[in-house]
């Protein structure tokens, strides 16, 4: 993926509306994947932050939703929906065979990204 196209979804992710991210992350990853990289137990959730005059997530979680979003949205626009969400749930080699969801819960930002990076770039591991 080319830096450029890396840099603005980083741009429109960070301007992005929490409301309308957490809105376009359940419609398209579902509002149990989106619970689980936030990390909250309430399922409910998702859906209450997608609402426009819903609540806010906390600061620590809504950082966890950016980075998915960021995330899904690299991985959406080389590969389509259906791999995105592929990608996120299954094994990952380049994540020591963890679910790529998790590290975006733990925000280990630099590792989920560069492997999502990897994939849309066919590079194979290091």
């Amino acid at each position: 993926m080319e830096s450029a196209t890396r840099n603005q979804i980083f741009r429109d992710t960070t301007r992005m509306n929490i409301h309308d991210l957490v809105r376009e992350l359940n419609a398209n990853v579902g509002t149990t994947v989106v619970q689980t990289m936030a990390g909250v137990k309430d399922r409910t959730s998702p859906h209450k932050w997608a609402q426009p005059d819903g609540p806010e997530p906390r600061p620590e979680v809504e950082a966890r939703l950016r980075l998915g979003y960021r995330v899904w949205k690299t991985l959406e626009s080389a590969e389509g929906r259906s791999v995105a969400l592929a990608w996120l749930l299954g094994s990952n080699p380049r994540l020591d065979e963890d679910l790529p969801v998790m590290y975006i819960q733990q925000q280990r930002t630099r590792e989920v990204l560069g492997a999502a990076d990897a994939f849309v770039n066919d590079l194979h591991a290091a």
